[in-house]
């Protein structure tokens, strides 16, 4: 019973690191889940957890709680014995403890700040295609940048949004979710470079993405360190028509 708590307490508890302090409360479902695919709980164990946050149990979880009291309230919730609201009571408390607590706040916005503080680097695939209606040219482009936060920069509004809702974003995250970014818009820039003629077939070497870095840079808060690509095509290709021999 003991080692089975704690397996428990412990997969709730990446599952906060991981999300955020909000996650069991907003997504107890996914939670259910969690936690049958890890193996850290049974179904019924699993269930009874999930019957515990979708009435928010844990929200009533104090670090240093009366484990009683707490047994009780859940009782009164749930509508459970004492045997499973004894057990949901240890789980909630161990989980919202003061140690567990003080780490949550120490990881409050940590991510964005490590990632505010250093260089990063992004790969770019970039691909488009160039149709004069009588054939196509395939168009890829391959670049490697470093780009460095500038001082005082903030977060964008949809990364803002993504903080308050998980504020334990890792910086691996955050550059990933920057990185996503920076791609697609290069994307679109490359796909009007190489279709915005229709009779002059485009030179994918000469896209100029340093240009639309520094463009992109300079509107997000980010200074392009060095910029490494390279483009090119794969010929013409010619369409085959019906009646064609």
């Amino acid at each position: 019973m003991v080692e089975s708590m704690q397996k428990l307490t412990i997969k709730l508890k990446e599952l906060i690191d991981l999300y955020g302090l909000t996650y069991l409360t907003e997504e107890p479902y996914k939670v259910y889940q969690e936690l049958l695919q890890s193996g850290k709980a049974d179904r019924k164990t699993a269930g009874l957890v999930l019957y515990a946050l979708v009435n928010d149990v844990q929200n009533e979880a104090k670090p240093g709680g009366d484990p009683v009291a707490f047994s009780e309230e859940i009782q009164r919730r749930c509508s459970l014995n004492k045997k499973s609201a004894d057990y949901l009571s240890a789980v909630f408390l161990n989980l919202y403890s003061k140690e567990n607590e003080n780490s949550w706040k120490k990881k409050n916005l940590e991510g964005l700040s490590l990632f505010l503080a250093e260089e990063f680097v992004c790969t770019w695939e970039g691909s488009a295609v160039w149709d004069d209606g009588n054939g196509t040219v395939d168009c890829y482009y391959h670049a490697e940048l470093v780009l460095s936060p500038c001082e005082g920069a903030v977060p964008d509004q949809n990364l803002s949004q993504l903080l308050k809702k998980n504020p334990f974003m890792t910086k691996e995250a955050i550059h990933q979710y920057y990185e996503k970014e920076l791609g697609q818009y290069l994307d679109g820039e490359f796909e009007e470079y190489c279709t915005c003629d229709d009779y002059y077939q485009p030179v994918a070497e000469d896209f100029e993405i340093e240009y639309y870095v520094s463009e992109w840079c300079g509107k997000c808060g980010f200074e392009l360190i060095s910029c490494d690509g390279d483009g090119g095509d794969g010929g013409y290709e010619p369409k085959l028509r019906k009646g064609w021999y």
